[in-house]
């Protein structure tokens, strides 16, 4: 099974950069301290080559070599899914209100494919940058139990994935941001009221 990319191209040529002068600087070094620096370039050079950087894995950082939107070379994925104790139909027309999708107001968000109670896609602009596109798929959940929401959101992240990595410590990743928008949904469409952050309730809708 091929690994899974954590490390977008800019991080590792900062990788490849970093592991050569490592090697070089290390080969006129004696000893120890030559094997040490010389094994430490090598592992940057292997974590280029692979893509992957074993110390962000747990953080579930998802590099896409391939996105669907034109003029983009890659992108950071996230992937949410949360269980609404509602029927599909409601809870598609929850989601149809751009104002509810994840990361809204990051700029002017517009659908960009429907399918009634199953699918929705959308992308966010500002001043004609797109911030990012994702997609909801909905599914009934076993024994008619509700629905299950499972949400895709793509994005370039500032600084690579070295800034996605800084977000998530910091709180303010699009990860994290994104399963606060689905667990905000389900208060709304099986309480009427959205949670605060300090887990009260906080008005109808």
């Amino acid at each position: 099974m091929p690994r899974k990319r954590n490390l977008m191209r800019a991080d590792r040529l900062g990788y490849v950069v970093g592991g050569v002068a490592l090697i070089v600087w290390a080969l006129r070094r004696p000893g120890l301290l030559r094997a040490g620096v010389g094994g430490l370039g090598g592992w940057l050079l292997y974590q280029a080559y692979t893509g992957s950087n074993p110390m962000f894995k747990p953080l579930g950082i998802h590099v896409n070599p391939q996105p669907a939107q034109p003029h983009i070379a890659e992108t950071l994925v996230v992937e949410e899914a949360v269980t609404i104790a509602r029927p599909r139909e409601e809870v598609y027309a929850f989601w149809q209100r751009s104002e509810n999708l994840p990361l809204a107001a990051e700029g002017e968000v517009e659908l960009t494919r429907e399918a009634a109670g199953e699918e929705l896609a959308w992308r966010t602009m500002r001043a004609e940058k797109l911030m990012h596109f994702g997609s909801l798929t909905l599914r009934d959940a076993p024994g008619r139990r509700g629905t299950i929401v499972m949400a895709r959101l793509e994005y370039v992240p500032a600084g690579g994935s070295l800034g996605a990595v800084l977000a998530r410590v910091t709180g303010r990743s699009p990860q994290r941001l994104v399963a606060d928008c689905l667990r905000r949904a389900r208060a709304l469409l099986e309480t009427g009221e959205a949670p605060t952050t300090t887990g009260q309730p906080a008005g109808r809708r």
